[in-house]
């Protein structure tokens, strides 16, 4: 790579650094460029080269944390097949509170920012139906309701309790996805499964 080049990608890292802490810390108007290039070491001309204006950056900071949000929501039940349902849902739910409590002040500009759009669940509420529905018919999961209604149901208590548990860092994570696990999965499990456990008890 020629040391321009790497030089340049090394200036953008620093200042998307840069631009999400500030931005985490003081929003949007609390924001100056000043203020980022210098948290960078750098100079107005490097920022300028990356983005056309603060709300540029503001913007692309909120798209790509949202996308990182997204990719984790793809791994909702992954596993091997001969991983039990409750393990799938701890893991899947430990993955979103892992990346939601990366950076918690960015977690809430984001969330923020997403409450002012009335369909900003429903990215996730698709990516959530379309695996459940597959995991529907694999028999994996139940049936008892709608693969949507599992989504609506999922994004619902799993938003609440990282409000209530992990936002003002009130509960750990390992806490916090134990209990979200034990509620989910009574409604998640398929019937024949609920029942033999039932059974064996």
């Amino acid at each position: 790579m020629h040391p321009q080049t790497k030089r340049h990608l090394h200036n953008a890292q620093k200042l998307r650094a840069a631009a999400i802490h500030e931005f985490a810390a003081h929003g949007l108007q609390g924001t100056k460029v000043s203020s980022i290039v210098a948290a960078a070491h750098l100079t107005q001309p490097s920022f300028y080269r990356i983005w056309t204006s603060k709300e540029a950056a503001y913007e692309e900071v909120i798209a790509q944390t949202l996308d990182r949000w997204q990719q984790v929501a793809e791994q909702i039940i992954e596993g091997p097949s001969t991983l039990l349902l409750e393990k799938r849902l701890g893991c899947g739910v430990k993955r979103l509170y892992s990346a939601l409590t990366e950076n918690i002040a960015l977690t809430h500009l984001v969330l923020h920012e997403n409450s002012k759009n009335p369909d900003r669940y429903l990215p996730f509420i698709g990516i959530y139906s379309r695996i459940f529905a597959a995991a529907q018919r694999d028999g994996l999961i139940s049936d008892r309701l709608a693969a949507e209604s599992l989504a609506q149901m999922y994004t619902a208590v799993t938003e609440r309790f990282f409000i209530a548990r992990l936002s003002a860092g009130n509960q750990s994570i390992t806490s916090a996805v134990k209990e979200v696990t034990q509620l989910l999965l009574p409604v998640f499990q398929p019937e024949e499964t609920s029942t033999a456990q039932e059974v064996s008890t």
